[in-house]
């Protein structure tokens, strides 16, 4: 069994007709406070990295899902686990809230309502399924699931990998290495996931991560940066890591063969990223005009980390040299603000 996706016209229709439907309006910690608007009736859903809920009525009653991004990552995962649950009636709406706003169709606070019955999420779930479930989003089940493949779809895309890890090598035993790699990509994942994204490939000591816009990459680079600069205050041993982000058009397909093949991203935006994030200090973030430009209206706080480098950089494979911006880590970022994911930005102060 699978969800639909509703358009938002389909979705509205739905809501005017006399049976009830549950709405359900996906969100990360702290934005009922930020941003306490969603669709009239919805009821928010927030998720954790441990500790989510879901509503626990009949099965049969019809759910549909939407959350505040336009890449549908967090409304699908939710659908997800409703239908693992074994709720047969679910759908999701295709472009999120921004698709509703874009449509010019109404907006409303979101508030809790008291009756409503919630149950723990590895309660509701198989035992298999419960056991991953903080992770489980993968591309073919959320931006993707429904999209005849290749597509082309803009998207952001983060770099992240370890600064100097081939010594770790020279002073410790390659089984100490594996667990200093695990730990450092487990927060690399954790991150990921919390905002909307997901974790493309594992290269050695790196990786790749994307994203449905800028608004959910730019607040997940500084908080995937504080997050491991905290592990690293615990444990000396991991290297810092540096960042790297652009956005641009991409065109996802599978490669290799029946037997065996994955998924492949390939735009500019990926072989800009990879070569910009050779230029990060370690604990830096680098980022493209690209990224800024569009970072000024979705993510304004982040923003203001940044400082312009003072050389354009001429990057190999590529004609015209490219701008590129610097954020270094703030005193504050060995701390994490109590607000969760979607306050990071605000709580830093601009870069110098």
């Amino acid at each position: 069994m699978t969800f639909r996706r509703l358009s938002p016209e389909a979705l509205l229709a739905r809501l005017e007709q006399p049976e009830p439907l549950l709405l359900l309006d996906v969100r990360r910690p702290g934005s009922l406070q930020k941003q306490p608007f969603g669709i009239s009736g919805a009821i928010p859903v927030v998720l954790k990295p441990s500790g989510s809920e879901l509503p626990d009525i009949e099965r049969e009653r019809e759910i549909a899902v939407y959350c505040l991004c336009a890449g549908q990552a967090s409304s699908t995962r939710v659908a997800q686990w409703l239908i693992e649950a074994g709720y047969q009636r679910v759908s999701v709406l295709e472009g999120g809230l921004p698709a509703w706003r874009a449509a010019n169709l109404p907006i409303w606070q979101v508030v809790m309502p008291p009756d409503l019955r919630w149950a723990p999420l590895e309660s509701l779930l198989p035992t298999e399924v419960a056991s991953g479930a903080s992770t489980a989003l993968i591309a073919e089940r959320a931006f993707l699931s429904g999209v005849p493949l290749p597509t082309r779809r803009d998207m952001a895309v983060l770099f992240v990998d370890m600064v100097d890890s081939t010594r770790l090598l020279a002073v410790h035993a390659p089984e100490a290495v594996l667990a200093l790699v695990q730990a450092f990509m487990e927060v690399v994942v954790q991150v990921a996931v919390q905002h909307c994204g997901d974790v493309h490939d594992f290269e050695g000591d790196g990786a790749m991560l994307y994203f449905s816009d800028v608004a959910d990459a730019l607040p997940a680079a500084f908080e995937l940066r504080r997050h491991l600069l905290r592990a690293r205050s615990s444990d000396a041993r991991l290297p810092l890591a540096r960042i790297a982000l652009d956005t641009g058009p991409l065109v996802i397909g599978y490669v290799g063969t029946r037997e065996r093949r994955g998924l492949c991203f390939v735009g500019p935006s990926i072989n800009i990223a990879a070569r910009v994030l050779k230029q990060a200090p370690p604990g830096g973030i680098v980022a493209t005009a690209r990224v800024i430009r569009q970072g000024r209206y979705s993510a304004p706080d982040c923003v203001e980390r940044f400082a312009r480098m003072p050389n354009r950089l001429r990057l190999k494979g590529f004609d015209q040299t490219q701008p590129v911006y610097l954020s270094l880590p703030a005193a504050d970022d060995l701390g994490l603000s109590p607000g969760g994911p979607d306050e990071e930005c605000e709580a830093e102060s601009p870069a110098s």
